[in-house]
């Protein structure tokens, strides 16, 4: 039977579904954590766990759904076990969190070639689509199957990544870099970017500053 989001909130608009909140502490535990090896992140993750303090209604029409490429998050997790602390809590947090997500691939991206509809699924969490209503902050998540390409896209909001398994990065049609589990990786407005996963599933959560954008 499908998971009602409003079933497990209840009425209650001041409370956030105990998954929700613990997944937003541990992602804000990581990142502050990680801060230090990425220091551009941090004024930004500051600003977005600063807002995230303030509740914003859910959305009673969230509805979990999942897409094939799930059947890889058990491998996801499994690379993000070996980061290190407190990435690991966050992977936790985030797989206690998953039944609720609604997965879907990126919109007009059928008829991209080598399979990237079918191997790819990206879940909003909080902000549009998510299962919190608001439009200064958006977090989510990204799943792509091994050996994937994730095209190069770009955006207005700033962004950051938390790296929950391994894969490689680009910015601006440069190199790729490859990532480890526990790593960030940060996006200016409108940089172009893609990711690319190796022989694992990559996972990742990204947060955007949606105020301004």
């Amino acid at each position: 039977m499908p998971i009602q989001i409003s079933d497990a909130i209840g009425a209650v608009m001041t409370e956030r579904l105990q998954q929700l909140q613990d997944f937003i502490d541990a992602t804000e535990a990581a990142a502050k954590a990680r801060g230090p090896t990425l220091p551009i992140v941090t004024p930004l993750a500051d600003k977005i766990f600063s807002a995230l303090s303030d509740l914003h209604d859910h959305d009673p029409d969230h509805a979990p759904q999942r897409q094939p490429v799930c059947e890889h998050l058990e491998n996801a997790y499994s690379q993000a076990s070996g980061a290190p602390d407190p990435v690991p809590e966050m992977a936790k947090a985030f797989a206690a969190l998953e039944p609720y997500l609604n997965w879907s691939p990126k919109p007009g991206t059928e008829n991209e070639p080598n399979g990237f509809f079918q191997n790819h699924a990206n879940a909003s969490i909080v902000g549009v689509g998510g299962l919190e209503v608001r439009d200064d902050v958006r977090i989510g998540t990204s799943l792509v199957a091994p050996h994937q390409y994730y095209p190069r896209h770009n955006h207005p909001p700033e962004e950051f990544y938390i790296v929950l398994s391994p894969g490689a990065w680009m910015h601006e049609d440069g190199p790729f870099q490859e990532l480890q589990a526990g790593d960030l990786f940060h996006n200016t407005p409108y940089v172009w970017h893609a990711m690319q996963a190796g022989e694992t599933p990559l996972l990742a959560v990204w947060c955007l500053w949606t105020k301004d954008a």
